[in-house]
Order: structure tokens, then sequence, then C-alpha cells
């Protein structure tokens, strides 16, 4: 790392003293003497010590913005699940947050803002006003999606999400300091998740309802949403040439999402109540699948050793395949798709499903990594983060699960032969096989 320019060190000697002694504390001299340099010299660098206070305030809205969160990008943001939305947000604040020169200038712009001027219209209009402002363009968006509901309150809302953060700030800032930070930080990110989760439960609006008051009424729905049914028999080869079409040379030359398809409607692992198409002006133009595969538990007993807890006969579902026609991709068609049968699956009391795929696509409907819940997909290391591996738990039936470790196996019949999915190719139209960039190495 190279080695900090003088300036560079005055911007942080004054952090650290600002942070400790208070602005008025500390003195043009005494940070010179940390520096160690003439007090002179500090002006070749800022002309008063209230020009490094500006500076110190500048940079941390800087750093604050120098990644868009997802709140500054809500129209695009909020096709993810509010929960999800609210935790990539929290995520980068807290990751910002924990940046040591972060949190010594938290304490400056809060300790200050009691008696310093300058500090104080600062807090109250880059801190709270720009927040404040932001909430509030968010949840009138979240009214006009139907998210949450026409008399909620829009500034309330606002300041009683936002409130509540600054609020455990000033707390461990102020009325704690000196409080060990890290410990802070985590019982910080669990309050307001917890405080966030019970606002927005009281204003939102039920999307399961939703879905089903649109599924009574789909005969008026507009051919350019989608319409969403279940899969019929007549659907079968127009789907298997759509699931064909999709993955074609996508993960590997050619492919055999299809074929698994194919054989699952013959399996007795395979959920034929999620089995979905959607529709765009009466043509299929994308499929979801929901399979049955092999959960085994382990619980560690009093000797370290791991005891199976269900010998082999545990069920879980998997998502997937899915597909959705190259032409329609990106508008939405997979989201609406995976949300409708998701919420599907809840009603019918599944306590989890897991999904193989994407971890940035599949985190907008409330995917999380498995190994969070030491779950593991066979075959891999599970000392290892596989993040592709993910689950997604429907708290009320998933709280009473009492293991240690789950490995997940899927269906059997996601094991093909490629000769029969060569022979079972003949019946399509002839495609070429090729060898690209971003295939899987198998």
């Amino acid at each position: 790392m190279a080695e900090k320019n003088t300036k560079e060190k005055i911007f942080d000697v004054s952090i650290d003293l600002f942070s400790q002694n208070g602005y008025d504390g500390v003195s043009i001299r005494q940070i010179a003497g940390e520096v160690g340099i003439k007090e002179s010299s500090i002006y070749n660098h800022y002309s008063s010590k209230e020009s490094i206070l500006e500076s110190i305030l500048n940079y941390y809205i800087n750093e604050m913005l120098k990644e868009e969160a997802p709140i500054m990008q809500s129209e695009e943001n909020l096709d993810v699940d509010f929960d999800q939305f609210y935790k990539e947000g929290s995520d980068r604040f807290i990751s910002k947050l924990s940046e040591e020169k972060m949190m010594k200038i938290t304490r400056i712009f809060l300790v200050e803002s009691y008696h310093n001027e300058k500090i104080k219209n600062f807090v109250k209009e880059a801190i709270i006003g720009y927040a404040i402002d932001g909430w509030e363009d968010l949840f009138e968006l979240m009214k006009e999606k139907n998210f949450i509901r026409r008399d909620a309150d829009i500034n309330q809302l606002a300041e009683s999400f936002y409130y509540y953060g600054l609020f455990l700030l000033y707390e461990h800032f102020i009325i704690n300091y000196p409080e060990d930070d890290e410990t802070f930080l985590k019982d910080f990110e669990r309050r307001t998740t917890a405080h966030m989760k019970l606002l927005f439960n009281s204003v939102k609006i039920d999307m399961e309802e939703n879905d089903d008051e649109k599924d009574d009424d789909n005969d008026d729905e507009s051919p350019n949403e989608g319409h969403i049914r279940l899969e019929k028999e007549k659907d079968y080869s127009k789907v298997e040439n759509l699931v064909r079409d999709a993955f074609w040379n996508v993960y590997r030359p050619g492919a055999y999402e299809h074929y698994i398809v194919h054989n699952l409607r013959k399996d007795s692992s395979f959920i034929k109540d999620l089995a979905y198409v959607i529709e765009k002006d009466d043509e299929i133009i994308g499929h979801i699948n929901y399979s049955i595969g092999r959960l085994n538990l382990f619980k560690e007993n009093r000797y370290g050793v791991d005891i199976k807890l269900n010998e082999g006969s545990g069920k879980a579902t998997v998502l997937g395949p899915i597909a959705i026609d190259s032409k329609h991709q990106g508008h939405g068609y997979g989201s609406k798709i995976i949300r409708y049968t998701l919420n599907l699956a809840q009603k019918m009391n599944i306590p989890f499903v897991f999904v193989i795929g994407d971890e940035d696509y599949y985190h907008r409907f409330g995917f999380e990594s498995a190994s969070k819940y030491n779950f593991f997909l066979e075959g891999t290391d599970i000392d290892e983060e596989n993040p592709f591996f993910m689950i997604k738990i429907f708290e009320k039936t998933f709280k009473n699960l009492d293991y240690d470790k789950g490995i997940f196996s899927n269906p059997e019949v996601f094991d093909v032969d490629e000769k029969k999915v060569d022979e079972f190719d003949e019946r399509f139209e002839y495609k070429e096989k090729k060898v690209q960039e971003g295939q899987l190495d198998i």
C-alpha cells in the first residue's frame, strides 16, 4: 500500500481526534502535532479547521453514494420481494458503516449535531432529509404498484422506517459509547430488519389474495401481460420444444432439459399441481416445473458423529427446469411465473424450495444460499460456499425442523444418458450443437 501523503495524514488524524475529543476540543496545533508537521504546514493543504471538517463530511457522502443503493433505483429494483429489496440496501449500508473511518465520521456528525450549526444542517439535509425523500418516493411507487394499501400515510411510513435506525446509531455512538462496533452492527441489522417487517406487514397488500383474484378474473387479463395457467397434456410437445430452444447450447453443446421435462411427467417426483405455462397472444412463451428430491437430514451425537435422521425417506421440493422463449426473455415473464408458483407452493404448506441457478437472479424472489441453513447439494464440498445452490424458506412450516445438516439430491430423473437424449432429439427439428463461451465445464 502506498504511503499516505501529508494531506491524507491530516485528514485521517483529524477524523481520529474529532471522533474522540469533539470538533471544538481539537486545535490545529494538536492536529499538526499528531501528524508530525509544523502548525503552519496545515494551511498548505487546508485553509482552516472548518475546511478539514467540510472535507470529512463530503468524503462521507461520496462514499455512501459511490454505489447506487436499491432505494435510489426503486423503479428498477422493486421487481424483487420487498424483504430482499430491503436486505440489499441494508447490507450495503452496514458494509459501508463497518469501515472504521466511516464509523468515526458517523460519531462525529451525530455528537456534533447538538451544538455545531454546520453539522446540524448537514445532518438535517444530507443525512435525514435525503433519506426521508427517498423512502417517500419508494412508498409512493409501492402504492402505484399495489404493494401497500392506498390509505397508508407515506410521510409517516418513511419517517418510521428511517428514524428507528437513526435512533439506534445515536444510542450506540452517544449513550453506549464506547461499545464494540462489530457487535453493534450485528444487533443493528437484526433490530432494523425486525422493525421493517413489523411496519411493512401493517400496510402491505396480501399478494397471495391478489393472485387468487387475478386467477379468478384471468379471462380479462391483457394478453401482453401474460396469462398463467396449469400445463395440459395438449401442451406437452410445445413445451418440450420451448424448453429445448431456450436451453440449446447455453450450458453445454445441445441441451437435455427438454428430455428431463418429458420424463418428469411420468415420474413419481413430479408435482403436477405446480407445472404451469405462461401464454401471450394464445402462444405458450414460458414453462415451469417443480419436483420432489431426496433430503437426508443429520444430527450430530455427543461423540461428534453425524446420525442420519430419516434413512433416505426425507423429501424436499426443487424448482426447475424453467424456460422462457428467447424472444420474450428480459420482459418479466420469468419473474411472474416464478412468483405465482412460489405463492402456490406456500399455500400447499411446502416448507421450503431449493433451486440450482444464478444467485443474482434468484435472490430477487427471496432465495438465499442453502449453506446458510446447513443444506448442501449432494456431491459438493460442504466446507465451501456453493452460491448456486439456494433455498427459499416459508417460515411458518420451516421453524420446527430439527437437524444439524442436510444433503439434498435431485430426483433420479435429472440424471440423463446422453445417448438417450440424442435418440429423443430425433423427434425435433435439427439444431447444430456448438461449443461456446460460458458453457459449463463438463
